[in-house]
């Protein structure tokens, strides 16, 4: 048996535009010390991240306790969207409800799945023991999705930042399950 333990990002600074490179706000910075008690007595045998400084903010002070290095992937990135969206919650609900659809320049939620689930595997097969991944709240939904069909449109919605769920792998079986940050 195997836990994959997904954390989505936590509050991301919006002042700073650049996709990649913003910064959590002091806030996120705070949520992201929550996280550290939840895997105090789990024994993390690696981290995986988004290139995104968020992503990676967020798992550094698990990775310190931890004493892990964070490997980097690419491919753990967010859901490129392409041109500008003036509505978009609109977009999103569009992209929801036809996994096929997207805008110039970006990805469908198809696209995200399959870059997803190629990354999922290819972690897996490098790695034993529970591990963490760092990312987006897109990417990580369209491979929920994927795990369990009933994670769509309104459970996206719900995702918190930061937010922690847990897969458990047994035979070939996938369990997800939310987990709840302490004292947050």
């Amino acid at each position: 048996m195997r836990k994959i333990y997904f954390i989505r990002h936590s509050i991301r600074d919006t002042n700073i535009k650049h996709e990649v490179e913003a910064p959590l706000t002091d806030d996120g910075y705070d949520l992201a010390e929550l996280l550290v008690p939840i895997f105090e007595s789990i024994n993390i045998t690696a981290i995986y991240s988004s290139p995104y400084n968020r992503a990676i903010e967020t798992i550094v002070p698990i990775a310190e306790s931890k004493k892990i290095d964070i490997n980097i992937v690419t491919d753990l990135k967010e859901r490129v969207i392409g041109t500008w969206v003036k509505d978009f919650d609109s977009f999103t609900k569009q992209q929801w409800d036809d996994f096929d659809y997207l805008i110039e320049d970006g990805e469908s939620l198809n696209d995200v799945r399959h870059r997803m689930l190629r990354t999922f595997n290819t972690i897996l097969s490098r790695s034993t023991g529970d591990i963490i991944v760092s990312g987006h709240g897109t990417s990580f939904a369209v491979l929920f999705n994927y795990f369990t069909p009933d994670f769509g449109y309104e459970s996206w919605r719900n995702m918190t930042m930061p937010d922690v769920y847990c897969l458990t792998i047994y035979n070939d079986i996938f369990e997800l399950k939310r987990t709840k940050l302490k004292g947050g």
